[in-house]
């Protein structure tokens, strides 16, 4: 009887041991889920942050175009011939009136003799001639054979002596020195001037009423190693619009004294069309979803709604929902909470 009495104590100490476990589990799970909670809201999250203020806005139009070669040319003489002297290889740079090429001159040496002669007689008969010591015919006999000589000797110099006309880069050799020139539109060495460069554009006719000559434009470049902004100069506006298109041929000159900008690469024009002075703007990437976080009590976010004006590529005017000289996030606001404390960086 005594050991039954025993057996049911134990089994009822048992069971209230293990209801009082589990009655007491559920509460430290809610008060470790409750301390992680805490956790979590006291999570900082790092925002970059910019002022609103009053600037100057522009609306502008973007105009694309391809970079240019300003000249370029063949250059190589008249006939075909030898070559005596190639003395510039291809990535060259040559100054205008450098020699780049000279051909085999024995004709102009020969005709450079010929010459001489010729030219000291006609000296002679003009000095005669102003004497009254010799007749106008024979004088004028002698001058025409001094001038088709003379004519004929710069010809000569000009197929002998090859020299750059501009200031540019070799970018073509066609022969090597000692061989036959065969003649023909490609030349022996081609230049081309890389300092400026243009940009060739076709303008509508809406645009081409905020362009003049003389006029400084901002240009973006693709493949430019530099992102800062360049300035082109218009060079010139057609104002005649081409028949077909009803487009205007204008021209950029765009300067490249460092040469980091090659013939070829993209770029596009920013014509100013219109501006705002003084007005309320923020970073364009302030604003998400129509609203605005601004730094309050020194580093909760709050969110506000505003009203929007222009917009560019940089900044938005913001007509209503914040003031002048708030800060406002512009970095880390894409899933930031409202009132949420935050982390200002730079």
């Amino acid at each position: 009887m005594n050991k039954r009495i025993l057996k049911i104590a134990i089994a009822c100490t048992t069971a209230a041991l293990c209801g009082f476990t589990a009655c007491e589990l559920p509460g430290k799970k809610a008060e470790k889920s409750s301390t992680a909670n805490v956790e979590v809201a006291k999570i900082k999250l790092n925002v970059t942050v910019s002022k609103a203020e009053r600037r100057t806005l522009v609306k502008e139009r973007k105009v694309l175009g391809t970079l240019a070669a300003y000249r370029e040319t063949n250059l190589g003489p008249l006939s075909p011939g030898r070559v005596k002297s190639l003395p510039v290889q291809i990535g060259d740079f040559v100054k205008a009136g450098q020699v780049v090429a000279k051909m085999d001159d024995a004709q102009l040496s020969t005709t450079e003799t010929q010459f001489a002669s010729i030219k000291a007689q006609y000296e002679r008969s003009l000095a005669l001639y102003q004497g009254n010591a010799l007749p106008k015919s024979q004088f004028e006999s002698i001058e025409a054979q001094y001038n088709v000589m003379k004519r004929q000797i710069e010809t000569l110099q000009e197929n002998t002596i090859i020299v750059a006309p501009f200031a540019g880069i070799v970018t073509a050799r066609a022969c090597e020195e000692g061989e036959l020139y065969s003649g023909g539109p490609s030349g022996l060495v081609h230049i081309t001037q890389l300092n400026p460069l243009k940009l060739d554009l076709d303008l509508d006719n809406e645009t081409v009423q905020f362009v003049k000559k003389g006029m400084q434009v901002a240009i973006s470049v693709d493949n430019a190693t530099d992102t800062a902004t360049l300035w082109g100069k218009i060079e010139f506006v057609n104002p005649q619009a081409d028949a077909r298109s009803n487009m205007f041929s204008t021209r950029v000159v765009v300067q490249n004294k460092d040469l980091k900008l090659r013939p070829g690469f993209y770029a596009e024009v920013h014509v100013n069309i219109d501006k705002k002075d003084n007005t309320l703007c923020v970073p364009r990437d302030a604003i998400v979803d129509n609203k605005i976080f601004t730094i309050k009590n020194g580093n909760i976010a709050m969110s506000s709604k505003v009203e929007t004006g222009w917009i560019t590529n940089e900044y938005a005017e913001i007509l209503s929902g914040i003031q002048e000289n708030d800060i406002v996030v512009i970095k880390g606001n894409k899933a930031l909470p409202d009132s949420a404390e935050v982390i200002i960086g730079q």
